[in-house]
């Protein structure tokens, strides 16, 4: 489903260039993940690097990600644009599973848990003895994207950085195992960080404005933004909200 690199880099930049936000504003509603600005109940569990706030790596790139953050809630106003803590910033590499379709797993299944964390850990090894070499992987920032209910920075690895990534989501996807405990591949990878979701969305919202405004954040982010987003460690997380990503100690990770 990933398809090859060049497939990629034609379809995530086409996401990130200006000329197309004001077709991508078009399209944008109030996110469901949140009441107010209190993140919703939103269980379940996804492969991603380690947030933002327990991780010494990226740090030069997560600290300017927040200034474009407070730009966007300065322009745009906090109850339209409503901000992620800058702590749980994270890049995912492979969603698993999530509310309803989570909530019925563990209904139907009460060792689901167990069983998706000790497989993650059986795919983990096997990913490492399949890869010659594991080293970390490198991105380059390509840009803000709009997507229908938040605002994201989209990277796109290097090509050599592109196949190990291709080969962790066939082993995940492909898993007999996953796949018998009712989790699919849902989405093509796209290289992204959310910052923050859409709020309050209505008639007479000046959709321009907007355009405008994240037009000019996105054009001084890339001025100033560091040229490569380092990859080091992945790690199963188990996330409650669109805020909160934790982990136990004994839970799968992968160090590259």
């Amino acid at each position: 489903m990933d398809g090859n690199y060049q497939s990629y880099i034609n379809r995530v930049v086409q996401m990130t260039l200006p000329a197309n936000y004001e077709q991508q504003l078009k399209n944008i509603q109030s996110s469901p993940k949140f009441d107010g600005h209190k993140p919703v109940s939103f269980p379940g569990y996804t492969i991603i690097t380690p947030p933002n706030g327990e991780s010494q790596i990226n740090k030069e790139f997560y600290q300017k990600l927040s200034n474009v953050q407070s730009q966007l809630e300065e322009k745009l106003g906090k109850d339209i644009f409503i901000s992620v803590p800058a702590d749980s910033f994270h890049l995912t590499m492979a969603d698993l599973i999530w509310n309803d379709l989570y909530l019925c797993a563990v209904e139907q299944n009460p060792n689901f848990d167990q069983l998706l964390i000790d497989q993650i850990e059986t795919i983990f090894q096997e990913y490492q003895q399949k890869v010659i070499q594991l080293k970390p992987l490198e991105f380059e920032i390509l840009g803000l994207s709009v997507f229908p209910r938040a605002i994201s920075v989209c990277l796109s690895p290097t090509e050599e950085s592109y196949a190990p990534i291709v080969k962790l989501r066939q082993l995940i996807y492909q898993d007999e195992k996953i796949v018998n405990i009712g989790i699919e591949q849902n989405y093509e990878f796209v290289a992204h960080i959310t910052i923050g979701y859409f709020g309050k969305i209505d008639e007479s919202l000046n959709l321009k404005q907007v355009e405008l405004a994240i037009k000019k954040i996105n054009e001084q982010w890339l001025d100033n933004a560091p040229a490569i987003f380092t990859v080091n460690k992945l790690e199963l997380r188990k996330f409650t909200d669109m805020n909160t990503y934790i982990r136990e100690n004994n839970w799968a990770f992968l160090h590259l």
